[in-house]
């Protein structure tokens, strides 16, 4: 599985058809799972390759049958997540539900965040990209980059 690193923006077609970066493209075939994140207040989707994915789910399995909150996360997660294949030309669908919360229309802002992608409407990543430029200096600093 290819690293995601780098930003690239791509058209969305009527049948919300969207391009992935060739960059990102897997070789061979592979399920990507494709939630709205933020989940406190969604602003875009959020790409996990099987691998990632497989961090997420051990994490709440470790987690108590009997904890209402995990059960809480898990059902959110669950019913707000898809998985996708690329089509043969590397294409996803987003599903209608899941591109409207993120507000994919006619554009889609891929950012790479190494082991896992977002797929943005371009204007609010615009507005999100100063907010992160702060905290990524801040953070970089407390943990001593």
């Amino acid at each position: 599985m290819p690293g995601f690193h780098g930003r690239f923006r791509h058209g969305i077609d009527n049948s919300r058809r969207v391009m992935i970066p060739a960059k990102w493209r897997p070789k061979e075939k592979v399920e990507f799972t494709v939630l709205l994140w933020p989940i406190r207040s969604p602003r875009f989707l959020l790409v996990l390759p099987p691998e990632r994915w497989q961090v997420m789910l051990n994490k709440l399995k470790a987690k108590s049958l009997t904890d209402g909150k995990v059960a809480s996360l898990e059902r959110f997660i669950g019913e707000s997540s898809v998985p996708l294949e690329l089509d043969r030309v590397g294409r996803f669908m987003l599903p209608q539900e899941l591109a409207e919360a993120a507000g994919l229309t006619e554009e889609a802002q891929f950012v790479g965040r190494l082991d896992k992608f977002e797929i943005w409407d371009p204007a609010r990543y615009k507005q999100q990209t100063d907010e992160d430029r702060n905290v990524a200096a801040t953070t970089a600093e407390e943990i001593d980059l």
